[in-house]
């Protein structure tokens, strides 16, 4: 499995259980909610720019290398 799509997964996971956890049991203030989702968000947008540029990059050189001719 991908690293990236791992990362990914488990971020969205982790994301939906806190927001499930504050629903029930509100552990946390507004604020501080509101700062672990965006923080979730935040790596979420981080772990899918960095997997879009490693692609982009291998997908680029296998087409200057000749391995990929379309």
């Amino acid at each position: 499995m991908n690293l990236s799509l791992l990362a990914g997964t488990i971020l969205v996971v982790v994301g939906i259980a806190a927001g499930l956890l504050q629903l029930w049991f509100a552990p946390w203030s507004a604020e501080t909610f509101l700062k672990i989702e965006m923080t979730i968000g935040g790596l979420l947008v981080i772990v899918v720019v960095i997997w879009f540029a490693v692609r982009e990059h291998k997908e680029d050189e296998a087409t200057r290398s000749g391995d990929r001719l379309d």
